[in-house]
């Protein structure tokens, strides 16, 4: 076990609950103070830097292995799942009294299920699709509306029920069979790193112009919706495409056989 407190890709582990669980203790103590809020939602987006980290800090050492794997999911609860709960239940949920109880521990509970779903489906392969978005991605959303909330909302102030219904849709979503983009499957060449160079341009840029919360959950709202609206407008085209290539697959013959076989 020395060995796994010693290997570098966990460090980065360790530094993502870190920040998770600090995020619950600064949201939990807050006390109406909204400049805590803000930090605990700042510190979910450090944690989703570290979580981002210890993956390619593991190919770069070649130290990675299947303890790393299960650490950084079991992690991911408590960073993604727990903390964002806890953050949005202190900021407003308490004030539906059980039925915020209920919001924040359905949010906590998709997560879980979309991490236990993502395990028992790992097969090595790269996959272009992956149902359900992320609890990365949702739970750094969360943090981030909160963040931005605690920041002034651009002066629109969100009650307790409209957070109530946001968070259940972001936990319907992370179980839901809406396929999403995986990141492993983004080609490496020069025009992928390029977008990858404009688009970190451009949060850095806003994040000067304006709060870095806007621009959180903003790219945090985009990633989100881009599921449900890739999957209306482009996979019935994509099924039927899949239908005329199996269509077309079909030995001459065959179909004529089976009617005569009736």
């Amino acid at each position: 076990m020395l060995k796994q407190f010693l290997n570098p890709p966990n460090w980065f582990s360790a530094a993502s609950l870190f920040c998770g669980l600090y995020a619950v203790f600064l949201a939990g103590g807050a006390q109406g103070d909204v400049n805590a809020f803000y930090q605990a939602g700042l510190f979910v987006f450090y944690a989703g830097l570290f979580d981002a980290l210890d993956g390619r800090v593991a190919r770069l050492t070649g130290t990675g292995g299947a303890f790393g794997v299960q650490l950084d999911s079991l992690i991911d609860i408590v960073s993604f799942g727990v903390a964002p709960a806890g953050i949005v239940y202190f900021w407003k949920l308490h004030e539906l009294g059980p039925i915020g109880v209920v919001g924040a521990f359905w949010f906590m509970l998709c997560g879980s299920f979309r991490l236990a779903r993502f395990n028992c489906m790992v097969d090595g392969k790269v996959h272009t699709f992956a149902p359900g978005s992320t609890i990365t991605v949702t739970g750094g959303t969360l943090a981030a509306l909160v963040m931005w909330q605690a920041a002034g909302g651009g002066g629109v102030e969100l009650p307790a029920r409209t957070l109530l219904v946001l968070s259940g849709l972001m936990g319907f979503l992370m179980v839901s069979s809406v396929p999403y983009r995986t990141m492993k499957s983004l080609r490496r060449n020069k025009r992928t790193l390029a977008s990858i160079v404009l688009a970190a341009g451009g949060i850095i840029y806003l994040g000067f112009r304006y709060d870095i919360s806007t621009v959180l959950v903003t790219f945090g709202t985009l990633a989100l919706v881009s599921g449900p609206i890739e999957y209306v407008l482009f996979f019935p085209a994509r099924r039927r495409a899949r239908k005329r290539s199996l269509a077309a697959a079909v030995p001459p013959g065959v179909a004529g056989d089976d009617e005569r076989s009736g």
